[in-house]
């Protein structure tokens, strides 16, 4: 039977590949550590989960409206007018299930075929994938670690032609942690004010920030907040992973189109789960603070021990909680590894360590890790992967 071009297109995910492969090493008794997970280390807490008890309780288990109640639409609007100081009326704003949802509706709402799509990489895996399936073409925009992978305005302006639609665009970023200050999107700005392009806006880590970094949305940047899509939710602040609620944010014309297509494929997202979304919004990130703070000295542990390994050079990340470590000196002609893709597949098999290889990411000789566990998984994890690189010397 006939499957569709469209579907033939995608590419497997490598990092849901890599967390099969994982789960089946674990269940047949191989003892792993994990760093390569994405998803915080805490529990959700107990108020959101009562919130969600309490509207089962209630029995508000009916459809809501697709783009999400009322109440939960006026809860993202407080929550991004207590972030960015941006007011965003309920039309301007879509509930989904999960941020990726509303990256999807997004980026179909506004690529039409053969239209151009600017990504900076690395970039999170799901982006190009994404693109594809709105048949759109995607233009990889490289960063350089010497940036601290930052897109360049004179870069941007250049890879923008007369088919470009949309800016994707991630801060803080998965995977490298790169954040953007306000200065530094004022002159992205300055390339795209005057031109006909989106901004795709993923802010899915905008609370999660280290050494005093003041988070910025493009949104805030003058004259752009009529072209930006700001998307957000709440699975990393509130650790919120497994309820499946994202939003969007932006002008009426493009939240409508994005409320068009979700009315025919998701509709509503989950109504227990908007009502305890709508609880952690209201109460904000106060309520996951702590572990917000306690990330920063498990940035640094796991920094200063990975950049011991000869070899292995890693940046100082701005904000999420991943490392994104240089790992060209371990690959031919200096060992056997072609790529990163079969030097984590040595790590996972031999060194019993879970990392992601840069290729998931549009940036191979890169590798990433996850400081979002404690502090002994921390060392045990690196303390493999140097032994087990030892062993290539």
């Amino acid at each position: 039977m006939k499957i569709s071009q469209r579907t033939a297109r995608i590419n497997p995910s490598i990092t849901l590949g890599l967390n099969a492969r994982a789960l089946e090493l674990t269940r047949q008794g191989v003892d792993l550590i994990k760093l390569g997970v994405g998803e915080p280390d805490i529990d959700t807490p107990e108020v959101i989960c009562e919130a969600g008890r309490r509207a089962i309780d209630e029995r508000k288990l009916r459809y809501t409206p697709t783009a999400g109640t009322a109440e939960l639409r006026a809860a993202i609007g407080g929550y991004i007018k207590e972030l960015y100081g941006l007011d965003y009326g309920p039309a301007e704003v879509i509930a989904s299930s999960g941020a990726k949802h509303s990256l999807f509706n997004a980026i179909s709402a506004m690529t039409d075929p053969g239209d151009e799509v600017i990504i900076p990489a690395p970039y999170w895996v799901s982006y190009p994938e994404m693109v594809g399936i709105a048949d759109g073409v995607c233009v990889n925009l490289d960063t350089r670690k010497e940036d601290g992978f930052k897109v360049q305005p004179a870069a941007l302006d250049a890879a923008i032609t007369s088919r470009t639609s949309v800016f994707f665009f991630n801060s803080p970023s998965n995977p490298t942690g790169a954040a953007y200050t306000f200065a530094e999107l004022e002159a992205l700005a300055e390339v795209l004010r005057d031109r006909d392009i989106w901004i795709l806006s993923d802010e899915i880590y905008s609370t999660i920030l280290y050494d005093g970094f003041t988070f910025a949305s493009m949104a805030q940047v003058p004259g752009m907040r009529e072209r930006t899509v700001v998307v957000n939710g709440v699975s990393k602040t509130f650790s919120m992973t497994g309820w499946r609620i994202g939003f969007a944010a932006g002008p009426e014309s493009i939240v409508k189109a994005m409320t068009r297509l979700q009315d025919h494929s998701t509709s509503c997202p989950s109504a227990p789960s908007q009502a305890a979304a709508a609880e952690a919004l209201r109460r904000g990130p106060g309520l996951t603070a702590d572990w917000v703070a306690a990330l920063q000295p498990r940035r640094d542990l796991m920094l200063d021990l990975l950049n011991e390994i000869p070899g292995v050079d890693c940046p100082r990340p701005e904000g999420a909680f991943y490392l994104y470590a240089d790992m060209r000196a371990w690959l031919a002609p200096h060992t056997d590894f072609g790529d990163t893709m079969a030097l984590c597949e040595y790590l996972l098999t031999d060194a019993g360590v879970v990392c992601v290889p840069g290729e998931a990411f549009g940036a191979p000789g890169f590798m990433r890790l996850s400081f979002a566990v404690d502090d002994a998984t921390i060392r045990e994890g690196i303390r493999r992967i140097r032994v087990g690189l030892d062993v290539l010397k």
